[in-house]
């Protein structure tokens, strides 16, 4: 059976990043009727952050090397630790049973909201790391889509294009973990012309940039 999971980011339930997740969403179930959707809202149920029971576990498994999976669910000890890991493998559970990754997120100052943050470092544990001889690992070749809100233009060629350190941020991390094989970027920019005076002569280019990652989304989930 073919499995998305998707994570929404925004804590606005209309935002932009989430409609065009929505809108992926929709298609990829039309396109797999059988198919089921794993919803994990960020902004409804926060993920707690990495604390110390968690780096504790981590790097009992760096030090011992443990690259299977199973043996790494075990290695909590002490009661702050089960607690800790369990956390972290309801999330990591959702993620190595999908076929696709379907992630939504705005831009907050240049970068990413914490809440994903939060999500990908309870998720980056060892055995789920790209191996350094062989560059492949567990989720290796996984079908990831990230569906993204600028507030701004940071389009090649724009002013502001220099500071464009959200998709590279998320090219590289996604790369520790296997998930930048298959990635793809749906966009929209601009989404601040509609409340921002400044950037209302913008509006009608933020309209359509959202057109089009709507489209995109609908066309490459039915693939």
């Amino acid at each position: 059976m073919s499995t998305l999971l998707r994570v929404d980011c925004s804590p606005r339930p209309e935002s932009v990043s989430r409609q065009i997740s929505a809108e992926f969403a929709a298609a990829w179930h039309r396109a797999h009727p059988e198919g089921r959707v794993l919803h994990r809202d960020l902004a409804v149920t926060p993920v707690r952050h990495v604390d110390a029971a968690q780096v504790e576990v981590v790097s009992r498994l760096e030090s011992a090397g443990t690259v299977d999976l199973e043996e790494a669910r075990r290695a909590a000890r002490a009661p702050e630790e089960l607690d800790s890991w369990r956390h972290s493998w309801e999330l990591i559970d959702e993620l190595i049973a999908c076929d696709t990754l379907l992630i939504s997120l705005p831009m907050y100052n240049l970068s990413v909201p914490s809440a994903f943050k939060a999500w990908f470092d309870r998720i980056a544990i060892p055995p789920l790391l790209v191996d350094p001889h062989t560059g492949r690992g567990p989720l290796s070749g996984l079908r990831t889509v990230v569906a993204t809100a600028r507030g701004g233009s940071l389009r090649p060629g724009t002013a502001d294009r220099p500071d464009e350190f959200q998709e590279p941020y998320l090219r590289a991390v996604f790369r520790t973990v296997g998930l930048a094989d298959d990635l793809l970027f749906l966009g929209a920019d601009t989404t601040r012309s509609g409340h921002v005076p400044r950037l209302a002569p913008h509006r009608g280019a933020a309209q359509t940039s959202l057109r089009q990652a709507v489209e995109r989304a609908r066309e490459r989930a039915r693939l």
